[in-house]
């Protein structure tokens, strides 16, 4: 992605570009850090650019039509939403555990809480794993590092007395 270079200053076409970008955002029920970000790419400016300039200047002399484009977003939402809510009342549960049945109805804040409850439940195992990784690294670089200290004399000897052992084994196994 390009950088964004800073123009000289700001101008009411791109005020008024930015009006409308929040606005419409406001208006579909998505974030205003979507809408500095599209506003920045057709003003080649930065989000952040974008969001100060809205917040320190223009945002104040919107407050109406902030409030309008809220309230239609509002009743453009309040009745999908409410088919929405009893949708997903009726949704078959998905086993989440052992002791969760499949087909009793649950709710989203039920749902929510079960996939809330298993994400911190994996969080908590990835935890202990990386403490496990952590710690198997370090022993490790301890075993690598004292191998590295070992005599040539005392390898060659450890490794005379492990074929000497072999050697005893071999000769017990023939005279079985």
């Amino acid at each position: 992605m390009g950088e964004k270079k800073r123009e000289d200053s700001w101008n009411d076409e791109h005020d008024l570009l930015l009006v409308e970008v929040v606005l419409s955002h406001i208006r579909s029920g998505s974030t205003q850090l979507l809408a500095f970000e599209e506003a920045a790419s057709k003003i080649n400016r930065t989000a952040a650019a974008c969001g100060f300039r809205w917040n320190k200047d223009i945002r104040k002399k919107f407050e109406n039509e902030i409030q309008l484009a809220k309230q239609n977003r509002l009743s453009s939402k309040q009745k999908p939403a409410q088919k929405e809510i009893k949708q997903v009342v009726t949704i078959s549960r998905v086993s989440l555990s052992e002791d969760t049945p499949v087909e009793q109805p649950i709710s989203y804040n039920e749902a929510l809480q079960k996939i809330i409850k298993i994400a911190n439940d994996q969080m908590q195992k990835y935890d202990e794993l990386l403490q496990e990784n952590i710690r198997l690294r370090e022993e490790n670089n301890e075993l690598i590092s004292q191998k590295q200290q070992a005599s040539p004399e005392v390898l060659a000897q450890e490794d005379l007395d492990a074929f000497l052992q072999i050697m005893k084994r071999a000769k017990s196994l023939t005279h079985i």
